[in-house]
């Protein structure tokens, strides 16, 4: 870009399309959100954090497709097998999973954000009759009993897969939390879904030898700066880039692709305000090459 009356240009690139790239798929990411708030039902929500721990992240590195869909599917069957087994409850559950591998400072931490409606789909003692049932109030499920299930399942699938177990991990953490309507999880998760895992804004400096980009601190909320020679920071950023073809987010139930009757059904028995579906045009550049700066 330049401008015709002074000396005054810049460079504006364009997008790429590239689903690891931090200036593109914002057009997905909002398509993604509006399916997704479609879906919501007048319950609580909760969201549910499943982490890899340290001791595998060796192993994952070096087996990301293998090890990323383990912990999908592990971190869902945990969930849905306390929900079946539940006496107040007994119900098939749904849910939307979303991995995560990195932290705030942007180090190797892969983990299964799970985002469940609170409620499910039970059956009479016959097994003729589906029925709604409600999660009443802001407790789900406890999180140490959550923890040793899931542990078990992810232990016997990377046996059953034949990799070699480097050390037996002792500490498992799954927190469970409260989310509300549900929402304010979604929007969270969408920021990191179809981008990469930093901004532009987030990137204070390069010199040509070292990067700076700042952080929020997640203990004590503070911004602070970390700085890379510039080959580190290309591999922190290539570390969090999927295998090829590997679906980063996952609906599961009557949330999945599949089950739009059921979803249906639920939503007309529970009343739900559905929004009218709107189609959103890709928002066309607005960059011209000359430009009236001064």
């Amino acid at each position: 870009m330049s401008c015709t009356r002074c000396d005054w240009h810049s460079a504006c690139y364009q997008s790429c399309g590239h689903r690891s790239c931090n200036r593109c798929q914002n057009h997905s990411t909002s398509q993604w959100l509006d399916r997704q708030i479609a879906k919501l039902l007048p319950v609580a929500y909760f969201m549910v954090t499943f982490t890899l721990p340290y001791e595998l992240r060796a192993l994952t590195k070096a087996n990301q497709k293998q090890l990323y869909s383990l912990l999908f599917e592990c971190a869902v069957s945990t969930l849905k097998d306390f929900g079946c087994n539940d006496k107040a409850f007994a119900a098939e559950m749904a849910m939307m999973a979303v991995l995560h591998t990195h932290t705030r400072r942007l180090d190797y931490h892969p983990h299964v954000h799970v985002v469940v409606a609170g409620g499910g789909i039970g059956k009479d003692p016959h097994g003729s009759i589906k029925t709604w049932k409600k999660i009443d109030g802001k407790y789900l499920f406890n999180g140490y009993a959550l923890a040793a299930v899931f542990k078990g399942k992810l232990l016997h699938g990377i046996e059953q897969a034949g990799l070699a177990l480097p050390l037996t991990p002792k500490k498992w953490v799954v927190h469970c939390q409260h989310v509300g309507s549900g929402l304010p999880a979604l929007k969270y998760l969408s920021r990191y879904l179809y981008r990469g895992v930093i901004s532009n804004r987030n990137i204070v400096s390069d010199d040509g030898e070292t990067v700076s980009f700042r952080y929020k601190d997640s203990k004590t909320g503070s911004t602070k700066i970390r700085r890379l020679p510039g080959e580190d920071f290309i591999r922190l950023i290539l570390q969090h880039t999927l295998p090829k073809g590997f679906r980063r987010s996952r609906d599961y139930g009557f949330l999945h692709g599949n089950a739009k009757r059921v979803l249906q059904a639920v939503q007309w028995a529970l009343r739900a305000v559905i929004p009218r579906p709107t189609e959103k045009p890709r928002p066309a550049s607005s960059v011209k090459n000359v430009l009236h700066r001064c």
